[in-house]
């Protein structure tokens, strides 16, 4: 007997709005919770405070400065992290000696979490920009270069042989065969490592005194102590988490629209 076909997924525009009632939900949830005293107000004041605060933040000029340190810091680490992990996956993924020979290295730095190398990249480089990508290129390159590790393993190989069969030299089999194959594992792994960028981003500005992003306002705010302060962390807070879900969905909808063919990435989004 034939097991019975997994059910098919909801549409995107169903699923967009159990989402959005899952969120609101929760918000109304929060302000009940608030406003009927059942938590002090004072540890969680009501949502729609926190909302009207998150878009008060706007009008500040040093607070829009600081959203904008942490996305040039996530743009440019990000595209570091490609550039890097990119070609180095395409490599150790078509020379198996390669991969043997770096596969020490690579298991001994991948388990090191990024936060770890601060203080020794903050003694060497300083609270600035350089710092921040340094460990932001780091995080980011792992996911990226294991999916395009993975994407390349996961050719055809009698695609290549019969590239090669027709002439096409390895240069060519890598850009006709290789890289259109391995795509789809490619972008999940941008998609992946694109939220644990802005995790790290905010993280590592929390920590490092002097650091200019929405984690140093954070810091700097929680410094005061008092109740408009406190709002002011929460609300920066709910900003950062909705440049994570604004970015997500962006990468997201770029990958279906282009790869949603492809089978693992409609099971990664």
């Amino acid at each position: 007997m034939r097991p019975a076909a997994p059910p098919p997924p909801p549409p995107r525009r169903t699923a967009l709005w159990r989402g959005l009632a899952g969120a609101v939900g929760l918000a109304l949830l929060l302000e009940i919770v608030s406003r009927a005293g059942l938590v002090n107000p004072a540890f969680l004041p009501p949502f729609s405070s926190v909302l009207t605060k998150s878009v008060l933040l706007w009008t500040e000029a040093d607070f829009r400065a600081d959203v904008l340190a942490t996305l040039l810091t996530y743009v440019y680490g990000m595209l570091i992290a490609c550039a890097v992990a990119i070609p180095l996956g395409i490599a150790l993924g078509l020379f198996k000696p390669a991969y043997r020979s770096a596969r020490a290295i690579v298991e001994l730095m991948r388990p090191i979490p990024p936060v770890a190398l601060v203080p020794l990249v903050l003694l060497i480089l300083g609270a600035g920009l350089e710092m921040k990508l340094v460990i932001v290129v780091f995080a980011a390159v792992w996911p990226i270069m294991f999916n395009t590790l993975y994407g390349v393993h996961d050719v055809d190989p009698y695609a290549k042989e019969m590239a090669r069969s027709f002439g096409v030299g390895r240069f060519g089999v890598v850009r006709r065969i290789v890289l259109p194959s391995a795509a789809p594992f490619i972008v999940t792994g941008i998609r992946i490592a694109s939220s644990i960028a802005l995790i790290v981003v905010i993280t590592v500005e929390l920590i490092a005194g002097g650091a200019q992003g929405i984690g140093a306002f954070i810091s700097r705010e929680r410094a005061y102590g008092d109740a408009e302060s406190y709002l002011a962390v929460l609300a920066a807070t709910v900003t950062a988490g909705l440049l994570g879900l604004v970015i997500n969905l962006g990468i997201g909808g770029l990958e279906r629209r282009y790869f949603g063919w492809d089978s693992t990435t409609r099971q990664g989004s």
